[in-house]
């Protein structure tokens, strides 16, 4: 069985709603184990949701440990002027030890 994770990061629930849609395809395919998982928020929480920020998403949060658990990993993330969202950024800067 091949194990697929989808990692997002979703302030307003959009992305939540791609991967999520993500997701279902890669179960339709034979033999996949599909996991959606979400980066941890880095925000403070009154901030977060002074800012419309959704916190009430299905998915649970992500370690970068475990990562190396699966064979294939899908990422969703908003872009912040032309970047990837801090968030993520500072999820994937932990994976560095997987890696090396």
């Amino acid at each position: 069985m091949t194990k697929v994770l989808v990692l997002y990061y979703s302030m307003y629930g959009h992305i939540e709603t791609m991967a999520n849609t993500v997701a279902e395809g890669a179960r339709s395919v034979d033999g996949v184990d599909v996991v959606v998982k979400r980066v941890p928020e880095t925000m403070a929480e009154e901030a977060f949701l002074n800012a419309g920020g959704k916190n009430d998403q299905a998915a649970p949060v992500a370690t970068p440990e475990e990562l190396a658990n699966y064979d294939a990993i899908i990422f969703g993330t908003p872009t912040r002027f032309g970047n990837m969202a801090g968030q993520m950024r500072t999820f994937l800067d932990q994976t560095g030890g997987l890696w090396a």
